[in-house]
């Protein structure tokens, strides 16, 4: 694993090679330092190859190509069960989130990555840039897809921002067509953040951490704009601005210490707010055909051609609230 420094007039910033994360950043506001990601505590320690890249180093920010592999769903729905028979291969979020990247250009505003994926895979290769923006508290991403072939594949983006301690602090805002909870929570469909039900009834997404500590996932379809976070207690916030005409929906994993296995041991605490064109973090054959959110007219799958690359965009923008 290497890590390169960004610095600008407004913050610094830290990118390592593993799954080409941007693993850390402190924006500079008026109101003094303000670092939003969450952050393993096992950060740097962990050199098992058996656990997937970007889960050692487990930082703000990466690339998902494709977006999960999928996962049981204990008791789901009628309209998701016959999609739930295949498990999928492969590291978790693909070859972008498990692999060392190469760096191809890098300087102290920004830096650029490369990886090329196996020859079996439609994509040849992605490139990510991180860039500074100067004169303001924010950083510019962008994810360039290049195909091998014609196919469909899920694809997302996955940033993770931390839990502050006090119940209820972190507020999160967000205008959508609908919502859905993951199937293995019964796919209930909601219409507000502050009315999301999950196995132990209605819990407000737009204030976590939530209570009782718990894990949760949903997912905002048909996203009409950025999300922003506003953390209450330090006057601070973040936008997450984004291409929502190639990734259609945002996934929310409300992580609170609920996983148990390694690395976990129910230390991690974050909340990712990840920008996707997938069907939760369902394997990517799911988000390929026909499921209940494409016919409701969201996308879950970008269509990818050797002929011309796929450019995703995103930005993190810090402000004073």
């Amino acid at each position: 694993m290497g890590a390169h420094h960004l610095h600008w007039s407004h913050g610094q910033a830290t990118v390592l090679t593993t799954a080409a994360m941007l693993a850390e950043c402190c924006f500079t506001l008026p109101s003094g330092s303000f670092s939003p990601f969450a952050r393993a505590p096992w950060f740097g320690s962990l050199n098992d190859p058996k656990i997937s890249g970007h889960l050692r180093e487990l930082g703000g920010d990466f690339a998902c190509l494709p977006f999960g592999i999928g996962r049981e769903a204990a008791d789901p729905p009628p309209d998701w069960a016959p999609l739930l028979t295949q498990k999928g291969e492969g590291p978790i979020h693909g070859p972008a989130a498990d692999e060392d990247w190469q760096i191809l250009a890098a300087s102290a505003s920004a830096i650029t990555l490369g990886l090329h994926y196996p020859e079996h895979s439609p994509v040849l290769r992605v490139e990510r840039t991180v860039a500074t923006h100067p004169g303001e508290p924010r950083l510019d991403c962008e994810l360039r897809i290049f195909a091998r072939s014609k196919a469909a594949i899920s694809v997302g983006l996955h940033p993770i921002l931390r839990l502050p301690n006090r119940p209820g602090r972190l507020h999160i805002t967000a205008n959508f067509d609908f919502g859905l909870t993951h199937p293995g929570y019964r796919g209930h469909e909601f219409m507000s953040l502050d009315q999301v039900r999950n196995r132990h009834g209605l819990v407000d997404l737009s204030h976590v951490p939530l209570v009782p500590q718990t894990d949760i996932n949903a997912q905002l379809c048909g996203m009409r704009g950025p999300l922003r976070a506003i953390y209450l207690d330090e006057g601070a916030g973040l936008e997450i601005d984004w291409d929502r005409s190639l990734l259609p929906s945002l996934q929310i994993w409300h992580t609170d210490g609920g996983k148990s296995d390694a690395p976990w041991h129910n230390a991690y605490r974050g909340i990712g707010l990840e920008p996707i064109a997938s069907a939760f973090d369902l394997d990517t054959t799911v988000s390929c055909a026909p499921n209940p959110i494409t016919q409701r007219g969201v996308a879950t799958a970008i269509q990818l051609d050797p002929a011309t690359p796929v450019t995703i965009w995103h930005s993190f923008r810090a402000f004073t609230a």
